[in-house]
């Protein structure tokens, strides 16, 4: 990784985790080549760990870039402190304990649980040089790298030019001795695996077992091109190959050392370990009680992960070719490959223009053509010239006159295809240049989009602001410059993706190669310039897809009141249940039940309509009546906290619409807005169940397998009060006004959903989030489809916002499953379910004919869950499906709001089908 690397590689990492929520991540920091000589990177370990003030300045950076993008650890790689051969001095090994020290009290302050840990070398050389029970005082254990024992290097040391297996065991365990010798408990210590070979060529080619001479490495790879360096799938490419030189390729598998090894091509050897020797040193490495194991690395095995499955002993880890083709079936926007001239193209052969099948660009779009010779009138005949439609190109046209043509792009354009004759429209005929060649170039629809945030420096010999960066300079653009005066600078804001890459001057001499390349766009021409003529840039495509989706995505007329401000009174800031007259403001209504809505907190009344529900009066409405609870921060105070798992709250990690985790918001950094006190089994969840009682009927539609109870008996019992001493739901509530025991088994059921006493299944949400959550359990999709469409056709005329509400919602969408299969919260959930289970038991047991209860329970709960992932899966998928669609024509040629929604809807669409899940 380095400079090069995108930023947005640490986002997609941290999305891993959304697919497994218990998966932990850590970023290793140092490395070989890190600390290899002769590079500038060699002192800065040291010169880190040097001074305290360095020390803490490097935790908090660690710390931020964990928060930022959700890590969980960082792995600290110094190869290697105090070793003279790399760079080390002699401080160097208490200075990193210090260091250590440092990061775990950073870690520590910030009430995160963070991982930290070392990479260690096995050799004596190196190891020597760490305080390995000083540095395991702060660390959680130790990255031992049980790899490259030997290799090439070994013809400088006292052992010699000798072949060995740079994975033996023998030696393992020779070097785990220096561990224990020290008191450093196995459990400390994770044992390193090699998904490579180190090889070598012999210099007697009938020379073949360990201890025999080399001359040096062998022969680079195909894949990795290193000399004495192969990886997993080049290994298993040798020995699935016959060898033309060597009659067959015999692996020795020395059991003893737990290492495999062969030659061939005449004089090349190699040791490795595959699934045979992999199973010797986990079996040892679990005798021994080793905490755990890490590998380098991932990428060297082959396609269909065969290294991974041997050493895990799992089969069913699926193949990398699996996951691309099911990546590649979506028919989904989520790249900007086609953006401006990446690929067009321009026919190879004359065709006739006015014949629309030889002329066609199907399913790309005809842009313009190129005469190149053909006679009769322009137009008839000549080499179309084709873009895809979402290249993002408008208005070609033909630069270039005169004899020596001298074609450049005028500001805004690309230059697509370049020829001696041109076409029409254009500057001039389609006459050939004497010299020199004609530019076609279109203009970047999204040009002015680009440059929203940018602006040349004002005066002569200005610069640009302290929160803006220059990405291009012009010597004279005021024409007033001189050579003690001169110069304006391009700039940019530094808080927006910076627009343009790469921007340079072009055109030499008379000005005959004046164009920028192709996929350049032309932000400036001059006769001046740097001393040049046409500044070229390459946009940077992050300013296409890149959206924040920091907007609230509730309508009007929804249901998102802000309960944060909850804490001293009842007065809701925003729009309330209630107004200021009494005056219910909204209902919910579904087939059966209906329910108004009161102020947050408050028991709410819901009638399950069962004469509708069984088309009969022989049976009466069921009424339902919720538990009161504390709304908004009131959720963290009273003689019920206890029962509460989490001091603090779930959103959205960050505002970036492709973003797609969420994270805990501890109590001291909640925000004082936007929050709602929430029931992660849901107050409705009562009523749907009940309904599904009564018919048998689950909320997929799906027939109920149990026996369905007698409505009557649910009548009779719902509200009757038990005769049993039954135990105690959740905390003593004595601050309450008004505050009652359950005691029938409507109270109890929904005082496990939550309420002053039990809290174990509430948290704090924002409330659009909480919104969409309600939709999805209703089964209902969390924006409607003329709320949809009206944003769409918002968005085709250029409104970002609206582009922004859909991305939203489809992002939330996500969030929601994402923030229930929160590790931590999860463990609240699952307890919530069970004893809301538990509590319907406790009915049949007690209540006649309330039986069936808990196993209806167990296949609607099921269901719905199921149903919920169904729904939400599809809103997401084909809401991008319909974004894709409506603008498959190239709508997004001059339209940035499009562009950003097309990529993000993508995007999330792939999420979508990963991380919408749950099972009960």
């Amino acid at each position: 990784m380095d400079a090069a690397t995108p930023v947005s590689l640490f986002d997609e990492v941290a999305a891993l985790k959304i697919v497994k929520p218990s998966l932990q991540i850590y970023v290793s920091i140092g490395g070989w080549t890190f600390s290899d000589n002769n590079t500038i990177t060699q002192p800065v370990f040291g010169n880190i760990a040097g001074s305290a003030s360095n020390r803490q300045k490097f935790a908090d950076n660690i710390l931020s870039f964990l928060n930022q993008y959700g890590f969980d650890g960082v792995d600290i790689d110094w190869e290697y402190p105090g070793a003279p051969d790399r760079g080390g001095k002699e401080d160097d090994t208490k200075n990193f304990v210090l260091l250590m020290k440092t990061i775990r009290e950073t870690f520590t302050k910030s009430g995160r649980k963070l991982g930290l840990t070392f990479t260690g070398p096995s050799s004596y050389w190196y190891m020597r040089w760490f305080d390995i029970p000083g540095l395991l005082k702060y660390c959680d254990w130790m990255n031992l790298m049980s790899y490259d024992l030997h290799g090439v290097w070994d013809s400088q040391n006292p052992i010699g030019s000798i072949v060995q297996g740079h994975t033996n065991l023998t030696e393992i365990k020779r070097a785990v001795e220096l561990l224990w010798r020290v008191k450093v408990p196995p459990s400390k210590v994770a044992l390193g695996f090699g998904f490579y070979g180190r090889a070598f060529t012999l210099q007697d080619p009938n020379c073949i077992d360990p201890g025999c001479p080399f001359s040096g490495g062998a022969k680079a790879g195909v894949c990795t091109g290193t000399s004495g360096y192969l990886s997993h799938y080049e290994i298993a490419d040798i020995l699935n190959k016959k060898d033309s030189k060597r009659a067959s390729v015999d692996v020795i598998h020395d059991k003893e050392a737990a290492v495999k090894y062969f030659a061939w091509d005449s004089n090349q050897w190699i040791s490795y370990d595959d699934g045979d020797t992999f199973k010797q040193k986990s079996d040892w490495a679990d005798d021994i009680g080793f905490s755990g194991s890490l590998i380098w690395a991932s990428d060297l095995d082959d396609y269909e992960l065969s290294a991974h499955k041997a050493l895990t002993g799992k089969s069913d880890l699926g193949t990398a070719k699996s996951r691309k083709r099911s990546q590649e079936q979506i028919p989904i926007v989520d790249n900007t490959d086609d953006f401006l001239g990446k690929k067009c193209w321009k026919y190879k052969d004359q065709v006739d223009l006015e014949n629309p099948q030889a002329s066609s660009c199907s399913p790309d779009i005809r842009m313009g053509y190129d005469k190149d010779g053909c006679k009769g009138d322009d137009g008839e005949c000549g080499k179309p010239i084709c873009c895809p439609s979402k290249s993002g190109l408008k208005d070609c046209y033909w630069r270039g006159s005169g004899g020596d043509c001298n074609g450049r792009c005028h500001p805004g354009e690309v230059k697509i295809a370049g020829s001696s004759w041109g076409g029409t429209p254009g500057e001039s005929g389609t006459g050939r240049c004497s010299r020199g060649g004609k530019a076609f170039c279109c203009k970047m629809g999204l040009f002015d989009d680009f440059n929203e945030n940018c602006h040349w420096s004002d005066g002569v010999g200005s610069s640009c602001k302290d929160d803006e960066e220059s990405i291009a300079y012009m010597w004279d653009r005021t024409g007033w410059g001189t050579v003690f005066k001169h110069g304006n600078h391009y700039c940019c804001k530094k808080s927006e993706p910076i627009p343009y890459k790469d921007c340079h001057w072009v055109g030499t001499g008379d000005c005959a190669d004046n164009t920028c390349s192709d996929s350049e766009v032309t932000l400036e021409v001059s006769d001046r310039g740097w001393r040049k003529k046409s500044l070229c840039c390459t946009p940077n495509t992050d300013v296409l897809t890149t959206l924040d989706c920091d907007t609230n995505v509730c309508g009007d007329d929804d249901d998102c009141e802000d309960e944060s401000g909850l804490e001293d009174g009842d007065v809701i800031s925003k729009r309330s249940y209630i107004d200021g007259r009494g005056i219910t403001r909204w209902t919910y209504a579904e087939s059966g039940l209906v329910t108004r809505t009161a102020l947050p907190g408050t028991s709410r009344n819901m009638l399950l309509k069962i004469p509708e529900l069984l088309g009969t009066n022989i049976y009466k409405s069921l009424k339902l009546i919720s538990r009161p609870y504390p709304p908004g921060r009131k959720v963290f105070k009273g003689e019920g906290l206890q029962t509460l798992p989490l001091m603090g709250g779930f959103r959205m990690l960050k505002d970036t619409c492709e973003s797609t985790a969420v994270q805990f918001v501890k109590l001291s950094d909640l925000p004082r807005t936007g929050f709602q006190a929430e029931h992660l089994q849901e107050i409705q969840m009562v009523g749907k169940f009940l309904k599904t009682a009564v018919t048998g009927y689950l909320p997929s539609g799906a027939k109920l397998k149990a026996q369905v109870v007698d409505p009557q008996k649910l009548l009779d019992t719902w509200h009757k009060v038990y005769d049993v001493d039954l135990p105690r739901i959740g905390a003593v509530v004595s601050d309450v006004k008004d505050w009652t025991a359950p005691l029938t088994p409507n109270d109890r059921v929904f005082e496990i959903i939550g309420s002053y006493a039990y809290r174990t299944g509430m948290s704090l949400l924002p409330g659009d989030m909480n919104l969409i959550k309600k939709n999805i359990v209703n089964g209902n999709q969390p924006m409607a489809p003329a709320a949809f469409n009206k944003a769409l056709n918002l968005v085709a005329k250029g409104d970002m916002e609206a582009a922004k509400l859909i991305a939203g919602k489809l992002q939330k969408t996500i969030g929601v499953f994402n923030y229930l299969n929160d590790a931590v919260l999860r463990d609240s959930l699952d307890k919530a379910r069970s004893d809301f289970a538990n509590e319907l038991v406790i009915a049949g047991k007690y209540m006649p004919g309330l039986e069936p209860l808990a196993g209806i329970w167990e296949e609607f709960e099921k269901d719905l869950y199921g149903h919920m992932v169904q729904v939400a899966t599809a809103f997401v998928v084909n809401g991008a499906g319909r974004i894709n669609n409506k603008f498959s024509l190239g709508g997004a040629v001059s339209n940035s709001a499009v562009t950003a929604l097309l990529y993000q809807s993508g995007k999330l669409a792939k999420a979508a089908q990963n991380q919408i899940k749950f099972t009960p």
